[in-house]
């Protein structure tokens, strides 16, 4: 008899070194149903309405699924925090092209006009995962990102993400200032967020082909993208304790004011 495989050669069996392993039972029957998934791994317990979803669809597209005992799934997918018994082997993150991006939302965006994000270095996984979380709730078109000192959309943040990273368009770009230049010139306007902004976010107008402009943790916005955003928004602090708002939370307020704007909930 051959011996006994350990994890790091079952790990093996299953990826290529540039395919990632994610977990969560969401992440992964999201994966499943809007990616590209070449195998799906349970822990022979794992039960639930998520779990009798994820086999049948993964049945329908001839996804391998494989039940592992207990151990052996947490010797395999252990690292994943909070991975409930589910993990998708996939293929590494896709992201869209900027152009391409910019045509799809100005002909069929999702809300009146078209909305995306741009993100300003941010460097959290859990932020961006929280961040994308909130922009595919919130309908918006899509999300760009820097391609260097910034967080990309990793096997955590599609974890965190719950789903939402396969159906959210996002654009990582070499030059966000060039990539803002780009969208000015196909009629965007782009609105940025700090506390010191001289428009409280309440005020501004979101009824135009918009992009906020959300800055990093700690540091905000980058004085160059400062310069380039129309207008900079900020989030009253009457509770000064806090000092701000975390970068996910901020992004959730800006966001919901625009869409609540748009789509009439008030005036």
């Amino acid at each position: 008899m051959g011996a006994k495989r350990g994890p790091e050669e079952r790990k093996i069996r299953y990826a290529n070194p540039a395919d990632e392993l994610i977990g969560g039972r969401h992440a992964v029957f999201s994966a499943v149903r809007y990616g590209k998934v070449k195998r799906i791994l349970l822990a022979s317990d794992s039960r639930g309405e998520v779990i009798t979803a994820i086999v049948s669809l993964a049945a329908d597209k001839k996804i391998p699924v494989e039940r592992l005992p207990k151990d052996a799934f947490q010797g395999l997918v252990g690292f994943i925090p909070g991975h409930q018994g589910a993990a998708a082997l996939v293929p590494p993150y896709c992201y869209s092209d900027l152009d391409q991006l910019i045509i799809t939302s100005l002909s069929g965006a999702k809300t009146a006009f078209p909305f995306m994000l741009m993100l300003d270095h941010i460097e959290d996984p859990h932020n961006l995962g929280a961040i994308m979380r909130t922009a595919d709730a919130a309908g918006i078109d899509g999300l760009i990102i820097p391609a260097r000192r910034a967080a990309g959309v990793t096997a955590a943040v599609r974890k965190v993400a719950a789903g939402a990273a396969e159906r959210i368009n996002t654009a990582m770009v070499a030059n966000l200032s060039q990539a803002a230049a780009r969208l000015k010139n196909q009629g965007f306007w782009l609105y940025g967020a700090e506390a010191a902004g001289d428009l409280p976010y309440y005020r501004a107008d979101y009824r135009l082909p918009l992009v906020l402009v959300i800055g990093s943790e700690g540091k905000g916005l980058s004085p160059l993208q400062r310069k380039n955003c129309d207008r900079i928004l900020t989030i009253p602090m009457p509770g000064q304790a806090a000092g701000s708002l975390n970068v996910s939370a901020a992004a959730a307020v800006l966001i919901y004011a625009a869409l609540g704007q748009r789509e009439g909930w008030f005036k």
